[in-house]
């Protein structure tokens, strides 16, 4: 897995103050913590590469960390509260309700220091430098993004951008758990990662006609979909498998579909669940783990929201 920054993977939900040197939220050979906090905070590797974090955290003490971070870009969704470091010697704030981006060209020492009584809640996606590289590789259109994060430090504070602002939105009250997190959060944090592309070349891609080979290429995709909807194959294992890259198979699986995988399993899920349902053979909780669901209750949530009724009702 590459090393995207001294933050690791981890979950953690602190009701009382706990240390966060404690919690495996950074790695003690490249970083120094102190400070405790209340709340949550949750990262995780939804690509080699990609990491999507979110937190909800009171500092009652001082905060302070010490780190290096490595070559990069992070986009972050602040939405209440707020955040500052520094950066080789400058000084970066994070305003409550405002997208944010910081492009890193090289390896750069950092502090974050907040004040006591201090909170954020955000969220926020991490690319590592080679992972632009091969995105770019794969598609020329997203060759802006490398010139965020070209030599020395950029910082940004974006403009009001509702796309980016509803899928951190969609990512941070994300219902699903497991696989499904890991499809969902993965399929989100790439759509960021476009958007922000499309912006920077002044227009969104055209669309362009999809040939044989693209269409078989979505009809296979769908066929190990189908057949795994308990535990879906993520995007990269499936292009992998048909030995082309994420991008090719995203589209043409969203042209021939008209939907995204993400969606597409969803829809399969929900319809697979009312048809068992309808067998009254069935208890609720059964048919969740039948579609891939390990919590319930996520279920019940995830049918509601897509039938408009609980599955008790059918």
């Amino acid at each position: 897995m590459r090393s995207i920054s001294p933050y690791l993977d981890t979950a953690f939900s602190f009701d009382s103050p706990g240390s966060l040197a404690e919690a495996g939220v950074l790695d003690a050979s490249s970083a120094r913590v102190m400070g405790s906090a209340t709340g949550h905070y949750r990262a995780q590797t939804v690509h080699g590469g990609l990491q999507y974090f979110d937190c909800n955290l009171q500092f009652p003490e001082p905060l302070r960390i010490d780190k290096v971070l490595q070559q990069s870009l992070c986009i972050v969704q602040v939405f209440d509260g707020a955040w500052q470091h520094t950066v080789d010697g400058k000084l970066n704030s994070y305003a409550p309700g405002q997208l944010h981006m910081l492009g890193l060209g090289e390896s750069l020492e950092a502090q974050d220091q907040l004040p006591a009584n201090s909170h954020a809640r955000m969220a926020g996606v991490r690319i590592a430098g080679d992972y632009l590289h091969e995105l770019a590789r794969d598609d020329a259109q997203l060759m802006p993004l490398l010139a965020l994060a070209a030599d020395g430090m950029r910082f940004d504070q974006l403009p009001q951008w509702p796309t980016i602002s509803r899928l951190f939105q969609q990512l941070y009250l994300s219902p699903y758990t497991g696989a499904l997190r890991r499809l969902h959060c993965e399929s989100l944090s790439l759509a960021i990662v476009l958007e922000l592309a499309s912006h920077l070349i002044g227009h969104r891609p055209a669309e362009k006609p999809q040939d044989r080979g693209h269409r078989d290429l979505a009809i296979e995709t769908r066929r190990q979909l189908d057949a795994n909807l308990n535990a879906p194959p993520t995007a990269a294992t499936l292009a992998r498998q048909l030995g082309v890259s994420e991008t090719t198979l995203r589209r043409a699986f969203s042209h021939e579909y008209g939907r995204s995988l993400l969606q597409y399993v969803r829809q399969q899920r929900m319809e697979l669940a009312r048809a068992l349902l309808l067998e009254r053979r069935w208890q609720v909780s059964q048919v969740a783990y039948q579609v891939g669901y390990a919590n319930p209750a996520n279920f019940c949530h995830a049918y509601k929201a897509y039938f408009g009724r609980s599955p008790g009702a059918e």
